[in-house]
């Protein structure tokens, strides 16, 4: 496992989703927190909590590099506990085709991606399809909300739609 650096966004697998947080070190991250509480996400907060407290009973993570190609666009999202660039897999083809060809940004050095994480923990504005802990870690080193998870569920619906509408 590759260990994380200062400001890095981590992401630990929970079977049908992925958990993200920013990680400050062995003893803290900051993340969406709250689940094991409220099974409905009612009391989900921006928090900074301790790393067993963000991987929820996992016992592994994984450490999203974002690389640039050239200012304000990004090149390849790659999980390097994976192995392997996001690019070989067809859902992050497409978000990374949106990504590179409509939705421009830059990287926050890892001390801006933690005092923009830190600014916002408090916050209780969880909502799944549009401020989950996904959104909350890509802005805090992009400064756009982005959640590939989400927008792989849409293209999903997308696509059933689109087969089916004949029908």
């Amino acid at each position: 496992m590759i260990e994380p650096q200062y400001g890095d966004v981590i992401c630990v697998n929970h079977g049908i989703y992925n958990h993200f947080g920013i990680f400050v070190d062995k003893s803290h991250v900051i993340h969406y927190s709250g689940k094991e509480k409220d099974m409905f996400f009612r009391e989900m907060v921006i928090d900074e909590t301790d790393m067993e407290n963000f991987l929820g009973g996992s016992d592994k993570y994984y450490v999203y590099k974002f690389s640039e190609d050239k200012p304000s666009n990004v090149s390849r999202i790659r999980a390097e506990g994976l192995g392997r660039d996001l690019i070989d897999d067809v859902q992050a083809l497409y978000i990374l085709y949106k990504i590179k060809n409509k939705i421009k940004f830059k990287l926050y050095t890892p001390e801006e991606t933690v005092k923009r994480a830190r600014s916002r923990v408090g916050e209780r504005k969880f909502l799944l399809h549009a401020n989950n802990c996904e959104h909350f870690a890509v802005w805090c080193k992009t400064g756009v909300k982005q959640s590939y998870q989400v927008n792989a569920v849409i293209k999903a619906v997308f696509v059933k739609y689109l087969i089916y509408e004949d029908y």
